[in-house]
This record gives C-alpha cells, sequence and structure tokens, in this order.
C-alpha cells in the first residue's frame, strides 16, 4: 500500500495552491481529483469579466513570491508579460485565471486527475484512503487530509426547471433566443449573467433582474474596509464565540455579496442606451422581493413572491429564468463516521491552523479548505487569504515552518 504524509481531495484554487507550495517541502503527498482536467467555474467564464482580486493574490505569491507556480512566472512563460502590464489593471481577466490554474495543474507531478475518493477510514496510524481510476479500485495510506472539496449549487426545492448561473454558458444561446428572461438574486454572478444577456439582447426581448435585497449593492471597496481580508482579522473572527461570529457574518454582505463597482457602471450605461429610444418597457429591475416560488409548465416559468415591506404580491411569467441562489458546501460522506465537533448543524468545530478538531485523539488529521466561513469568516473564500491557510497547514504537517506567516500589521486594531 502506497503511504503518504498527506492527500488533499478536490483540486480547485485551494488545493491547487497547496500542492505548489508543497513542492519545497520533503512532505509525500498527492491529490486526488475527481474530473478529467482542471477547470474553474466554467459555466462562468463570460468574455470580459475579470476577477475580484488583485493578480498577486495568485496561488503562492503571498507565501512565496519566487515560487514557478506564480502568476507572474505564467505571464513569463506565455509571453503575456508585457501586454499585461501595458494594459495596466490589477485584475485578471476571468478567462485568463482559469487559463493560469490549468497552467499550473500541468507544472505539478502530484495531481492525479480522474481519480475518485470513495472512501476514507480511521486506522491506528492514520487513514486508509479508497481511490477509484480507470474502473479499478486501489487503497492508499496517509497521515494528514486536506478536504478541498469545495461547493455546489444550492437552489431552492420550490424552483422548477430554472438554470444555476454556474450552468450560464452551457444555456446562454437558449436564453439569447427566449423573449422573456428573469435574473434571480443580487451578488456578482447575478450582475454578470444580467449584463451579458442585456449587451447581446434583442430589440423586442425582456430581460428582467429580481432581487430580495433592498437594492442593488456595490462591493465594498475600501481600503480599510477590505482589512477584513487579513491575517489579523481572521485570527480575531476565530476567537470570538459562535454566536457573535454568526452576527458578524450577517453584516458582510456587501464584502460578501456586492457587485463590482465597474460591473454596476456597465450595468447602467447598458441599461442607458437600451432605453434610448424611449421604450423603458424591456427591462424591469425588481429589489426588495422575496421570491418564494417558480413554477414550471407548458413552456412557461410562473415566479411567485412577496414585496418584502409592503406585502404585496408578485406575479410574473418568463420562458427562462436564471438563478443566483449561492452554493453548498460539498461534504463527503465519509465524514459522518469521523468523531467530529459540531458546532451547529452542518457547521464544525475548526482551529485557528484549519484542522478539523475531534472528539477523540487520532493518530491522523484532517485539514479542510471546505466549510469555514462560521469558524473563519469572509476570508475564508477569499483566494488571497488561502495561500496564507494552505501556508499554515503546510507548517503544521512538516512540523517546522516552512513558510513564516509573514505578514503586514493592519492599520485596523481589531
Amino acid at each position: 500500500m502506497e503511504r503518504y504524509d498527506f492527500i488533499a481531495i478536490g483540486c480547485g484554487p485551494y488545493n491547487l495552491g497547496l500542492m505548489a507550495l508543497a513542492e519545497k517541502t520533503g512532505l509525500r503527498r498527492v491529490c486526488f481529483e475527481k474530473r478529467q482536467e482542471m477547470m474553474w467555474h466554467e459555466g462562468m467564464l463570460i468574455e470580459g469579466m475579470t476577477m475580484q482580486t488583485h493578480y498577486l493574490q495568485d496561488l503562492v505569491s503571498l507565501a512565496d513570491p519566487t515560487n514557478p507556480c506564480s502568476f507572474l512566472n505564467y505571464l513569463h512563460e506565455t509571453g503575456r508579460m508585457q501586454t499585461f502590464i501595458t494594459q495596466e489593471q490589477n485584475k485578471i481577466p476571468r478567462t485568463e485565471y482559469n487559463r493560469y490554474l490549468r497552467w499550473a495543474a500541468e507544472r505539478l507531478s502530484t495531481i492525479r486527475f480522474g481519480h475518485y475518493v470513495s472512501d476514507v477510514q480511521v486506522v491506528e496510524d492514520g487513514f486508509v484512503v479508497t481511490v477509484e481510476s480507470g474502473g479499478q479500485t486501489t487503497q492508499v495510506h496517509t497521515t494528514s487530509l486536506v478536504l478541498g472539496t469545495g461547493a455546489e449549487p444550492d437552489v431552492p426545492s420550490g424552483f422548477e426547471q430554472v438554470i444555476h448561473t454556474s450552468d450560464y454558458l452551457t444555456y446562454r444561446d437558449v436564453l439569447r433566443d427566449r423573449y422573456r428572461v428573469a435574473v434571480v438574486g443580487s451578488g456578482q454572478s447575478a450582475a454578470e449573467v444580467f449584463l451579458d444577456l442585456m449587451r447581446n439582447a434583442t430589440d423586442d426581448q425582456r430581460i428582467d433582474w429580481i432581487t430580495r435585497s433592498n437594492h442593488f449593492e456595490s462591493l465594498e471597496s475600501g481600503k480599510l474596509g477590505d482589512e477584513i481580508f487579513s491575517v489579523d482579522y481572521v485570527d480575531y473572527f476565530h476567537g470570538l464565540p459562535y454566536d457573535s461570529r454568526q452576527e458578524l457574518l450577517r453584516s458582510f454582505e456587501r464584502f460578501r455579496h456586492g457587485v463590482n463597482p465597474e460591473t454596476m457602471t456597465s450595468i447602467y450605461e447598458a441599461l442607458y442606451h437600451r432605453t434610448a429610444e424611449g421604450n423603458p418597457e424591456r427591462t424591469e429591475m425588481l429589489t426588495q422581493v422575496e421570491v418564494e416560488s417558480i413554477s414550471y409548465d407548458w413552456l412557461t416559468h410562473r415566479l411567485k413572491g412577496t414585496k418584502q415591506y409592503t406585502h404585496e404580491v408578485v406575479e410574473k411569467e418568463y420562458d427562462l429564468v436564471v438563478v443566483a441562489t449561492g452554493y453548498r458546501p460539498v461534504v463527503p460522506s465519509f465524514i459522518d463516521r469521523l468523531p467530529i465537533v459540531w458546532e451547529a448543524e452542518g457547521e464544525w468545530a475548526v482551529d485557528e491552523t484549519y484542522r478539523v478538531v475531534m472528539s477523540e485523539s487520532l493518530h491522523g488529521q484532517l485539514f479542510t479548505h471546505t466549510n469555514l466561513e462560521h469558524s473563519h469568516g469572509p476570508a475564508a473564500t477569499n483566494l488571497g487569504m488561502a495561500v496564507y491557510r494552505n501556508a499554515l497547514m503546510l507548517n503544521e504537517m512538516s512540523k517546522s515552518t516552512v513558510y513564516p506567516i509573514k505578514h503586514q500589521k493592519p492599520f485596523t486594531t481589531f
């Protein structure tokens, strides 16, 4: 049986960055990914849309700027350095970020695509991991596991035959061919889909945008506000009682679900041009509407909701509906057999080094990138902060300081 110091399950940006940083360690390691190739949010790789993070918040640079898998090295090796500098933007096009991830994955020999982890069993000296690939089943041993299984679309049960934004590009041509289309949701994904449909809408096509939010709100982009994405704030947030953390999370809507100001500007410009001929009926933007159901019958979607403050019933009909209803963590079934300490239903206890807390002493340890917002705050899904997270994990698994966590103290005191 092959033996590893750690096995990473799932190859999204978090575990991909972990494997890149692990190249400097002597750890025996492997990452298993059930998909056949590296792809990142392929349903939302809309032309012209950019990341919400700085290009230096790549897979590795915040811990190791000299790492061969840095974005700057990607630019150098692909011959795009000068053109990237000339365009004078700090954010990466989303399509290029996906290309960068694929480039990095190709450099790493420790990633096994087309390998599905079907089971994990606790043994005296760690874990035995069952892996399926090409019709074959094998078992390997590891001391540590790193869970990076990501999230899956979360569509309410009362929404019938809708399209989640994660599948937008798959259905874009069909959406462009329908007369009445609605986008439900208020975050960046909803805004990008609405903008893309608006830019390509015919003169007689109707595109509506519906949200339960009080208004269409821009992402918080103030410099001091961004200091919640810092090691100091994560440490502060993690040290709070559970109830206080939940209360704080509710206050971060502008950081978690706001829309890039640039996207908002583009939407406003598209709306202005669309109504330039004096026809305001082609688009309706509704706020404060809690959508309760979307039923489907005879090729028609019937949307029913309630205005939150006036309690007025809203009923509309569409040919297709796109929903930006978010995601829920993907937690493998083998987790149920582990003696995990749960803070609440579906929310496990995680220590300051991103290790899941166990009620019994195990020789093996489980680290996680998944299901972290309740324990580590809004920075849990920030790509740049994932680099610090990976550095901490590698230090723990190496039992040495492979990557000193050198960070600049923020101006804000938490």
